[in-house]
């Protein structure tokens, strides 16, 4: 169409587009501060033009081609990928920093201040054999390194049980979330084999990726309907045919629910369960530690108290399962009657002013020892137990315990605060690229709004002028 009527057209098509185009900036304009949204800009194209003979081609003014997010995808599946495995090593650094205020040895009352104590009141008791006072105050050392093991143990316990916990809610988090991502497949699939572009049901798709990989690492597939894939160490979680659920064991272990009821066992590299199953793995760790130590120190200070004979009058209690650490305690009847404790060589007979055992026991700080002790070899002349090889002294072996876990736990929180930056770097790139800057949405708007007046102003003239031509001019 030539003429006026095609000046016409062409001005109410541009109205119409920088309609749209100031909807597109309104909506970024509103979502500015929404998790997960992407930018989005309106595609404006040339209408196909007009051939008059005689003069060409006319244009027939602007149409909307497409609203598009504006996306970098490979910083996207970048962002996601190493976001995470920041949760990975912030959830381990938070609880090996939960793990560590257990060996408090910051405060002077922990573990090796009551080691020390221990052996300092044997040495007292060596000088003072008939003391009673100074065998009370072997006993009182003695069950407040006990109660300090008990209390050690029991706290590790409560911190794996809630370390089990947060992977079990994870799971149901991830599971949650795998339900929500297939729903909103099928709402995406069905837009886009309409013909539609579902910018913002893209945006929630990404978003909730995002929150999957935070939890555990997953690979993802986009298919020719922007349906997302899922799979998780090799195992398809979420297809277009449907999904699978993961399951949490009691021991924090994680698997794969197939639909015949049979389910597999998974590795995960990433996420905040994997962050949990290396904790957890390290507070396993400890307790062994400390139920070895707690096996080798009473086994060792019983074995010299009952000359060789472990079961002869011990000072320790180590209970009647392996948890040592847990269940360690001052034998009931020498908490009742210190006086019983064997201070001199002769445990049948005792010698008045004899503090030779217990000085031998005394001796036992320095004495190197494998954790956990097997085949100590005592010697009844010396009252004394053989050094091991590749063993180390109780004080030392404790301090050793402190030391690996620091070193452990410094590591995951360096590995986390650098992860931290990477994806604040990502981050930065993303929002650079997909994110809403005011000043420039308020440029565009500027812009859009002068077109629109002018566009305005065009539709009026051209009316004044066919007013014109069909009332003023007789045509």
């Amino acid at each position: 169409m030539s003429g006026l009527f095609g000046s016409l057209n062409s001005a109410t098509s541009g109205l119409k587009t920088t309609q749209t185009a100031l909807q597109t900036v309104s909506h970024n304009v509103s979502n500015a501060n929404t998790e997960g949204y992407t930018r989005q800009q309106v595609k404006i194209t040339a209408n196909n033009p007009y051939y008059q003979a005689g003069v060409g081609y006319l244009g027939t003014g602007a149409k909307v081609s497409g609203i598009v997010r504006v996306v970098d995808e490979a910083v996207t599946e970048q962002l996601r990928n190493e976001n995470a495995n920041l949760n990975k090593y912030s959830q381990k650094s938070d609880a090996l920093s939960q793990l560590e205020s257990v060996f408090d040895e910051l405060s002077g009352t922990g573990l090796s201040t009551d080691i020390s104590n221990v052996f300092s009141s044997w040495t007292y008791l060596s000088s003072n054999p008939e003391l009673t006072s100074a065998k009370t105050t072997v006993v009182q050392h003695s069950e407040t390194l006990a109660d300090t093991l008990n209390h050690m143990a029991t706290q590790i316990e409560s911190l794996q049980q809630a370390t089990i916990k947060d992977i079990q809610t994870g799971v149901k988090d991830f599971n949650t979330k795998i339900d929500q991502l297939n729903t909103l497949n099928g709402q995406i699939a069905h837009a886009v084999s309409s013909g539609e572009t579902p910018n913002d049901l893209y945006d929630k798709q990404d978003q909730l990726l995002f929150e999957l990989a935070g939890v555990a690492d997953v690979t993802v597939q986009i298919d020719d309907l922007h349906r997302a894939s899922v799979s998780v160490d090799g195992e398809d979680i979420l297809t277009k045919s449907g999904s699978q659920q993961l399951a949490a064991s009691s021991s924090g272990a994680i698997s794969v629910v197939h639909e015949d009821g049979t389910s597999k066992e998974m590795t995960l590299k990433a996420g905040t369960i994997k962050g949990n199953q290396e904790a957890l793995a390290i507070m396993d760790e400890q307790t062994q530690s400390l139920n070895d130590f707690a096996y080798t120190f009473a086994t060792a200070v019983n074995t010299v108290h009952g000359d060789g004979d472990e079961t002869n009058q011990p000072i320790f209690d180590l209970g009647g399962t392996t948890e040592y650490a847990k269940n360690i305690s001052v034998s009931k009847i020498l908490s009742e009657k210190p006086e019983l404790i064997h201070a001199g060589k002769d445990i049948e007979h005792p010698t008045d002013g004899d503090g030779t055992r217990a000085q031998a026991i005394a001796a036992l700080q320095h004495t190197t020892l494998t954790y956990p002790a097997s085949d100590l070899k005592y010697d009844s002349d010396k009252m004394s137990i053989e050094n091991q090889q590749e063993g180390s002294s109780v004080t030392n072996r404790y301090n050793t315990i402190v030391t690996e876990l620091g070193i452990v736990a410094n590591q995951a929180n360096s590995n986390a605060e650098s992860q931290s930056d990477l994806v604040q770097l990502l981050n930065q790139r993303r929002t650079s690229v997909s994110g809403v800057s005011i000043n420039e949405e308020v440029t565009n708007m500027i812009q859009y709004q002068s077109a629109f007046q002018a566009n305005s102003r065009m539709i009026s003239t051209i009316a004044e002028m066919l007013d014109t031509l069909i009332n003023r001019t007789g045509v």
